[in-house]
Order: C-alpha cells, then sequence, then structure tokens
C-alpha cells in the first residue's frame, strides 16, 4: 500500500478547528451605529413630503420622476431619499411612468407641521412589443404611503445604519 507523503494535520487540530467554526457562528455580530435621518425641522406653516426607494441591487438604476399636483418637485434613484417642504393642503403625487396602471398615484391632505413618507416602488417587467422580435422594457413607479417609523428605518438602513 502506497502512502500520501503530504503530511496530514492531527485529527485533535481538526477537532479543535470545527469548535472555533462553531463558536464564531455563535457570536453576536458587531453592532452598528444607528444613523438617524437628519434634516432641519419643518418650517413653521409647513408640511413636509419624504419620497425615498429602498435599496433594490438587482432593481432599476432609472430615476424615479415624481410630480405634486402636475408639477416636477424632483426624482428618486434607486437607494436614495429626499424631501419637499409645501403649504398645507390637497396634493395628487404622482410617479411619471411609461405606462399607467391603477394605484399608482396617491392624494393626500397634508395639515402645518406633518410628515408624510411616500415609498416609491417599480414594476421592472412594463414590457412593450415594439415588433414581433423586439420588446422593451420600462419602469412603472408606484407611489405607497408609509409609516413614519417604518419609513426612517427604511431610509436609515439604506444610507448605512442599522
Amino acid at each position: 500500500m502506497r502512502r500520501d507523503p503530504t503530511p496530514q494535520p492531527p485529527r485533535s487540530m481538526l477537532w479543535a478547528s470545527g469548535l472555533l467554526l462553531i463558536a464564531a457562528g455563535c457570536a453576536e455580530p458587531p453592532a452598528r451605529a444607528q444613523v438617524a435621518v437628519a434634516a432641519p425641522p419643518v418650517p413653521a406653516g409647513q408640511a413636509r413630503v419624504w419620497f425615498y426607494r429602498p435599496l433594490e441591487p438587482y432593481g432599476s438604476l432609472n430615476l424615479a420622476r415624481i410630480d405634486m399636483n402636475g408639477s416636477y418637485v424632483g426624482a428618486v434613484e434607486n437607494g436614495n431619499a429626499f424631501y419637499r417642504d409645501v403649504p398645507p393642503g390637497h396634493y395628487h403625487i404622482a410617479p411619471q411612468s411609461f405606462g399607467r396602471d391603477f394605484n399608482q398615484d396617491r392624494d393626500v391632505d397634508l395639515t402645518p407641521g406633518q410628515q408624510l413618507y411616500v415609498k416609491i416602488v417599480s414594476l421592472e417587467s412594463w414590457g412593450v412589443s415594439v415588433s414581433a422580435s423586439k420588446n422593451i422594457e420600462r419602469d412603472a413607479f408606484y407611489a405607497w404611503l408609509i409609516p413614519s417609523e417604518v419609513a426612517q428605518a427604511e431610509i436609515a438602513h439604506d444610507r448605512g445604519g442599522i
């Protein structure tokens, strides 16, 4: 019988290294610092509307352009957020989309000092047939109203917090 000339570690070393791997798996991960969404206070007599898109690594990189009452207010990219301070009142929030679907827009009534969080989500598979052999896909963006605690956590997570 022929013997392999390469030295093998003793069984006790293999057992000890396995035990270390198991112990490492049970250890708590280091805590990450929470990153608060830093913004100045809402100006007196105004309301604030936050627009954000959670980071989707495989999601569309196209900008989601947003209108309020028919006027452009800004664009949000994948994994980012912005806000607009506006006078209190009724607003129709509509992300610009190639195609129109039901439930894309939101109507809201804002009061002084209120902060509203609008999550912009995309449906990337909005397909359009150009010819029998060519199809193109365009984003259809949707505005979802999200409770402030949930939205703040999602925004902080995308900015490197928990």
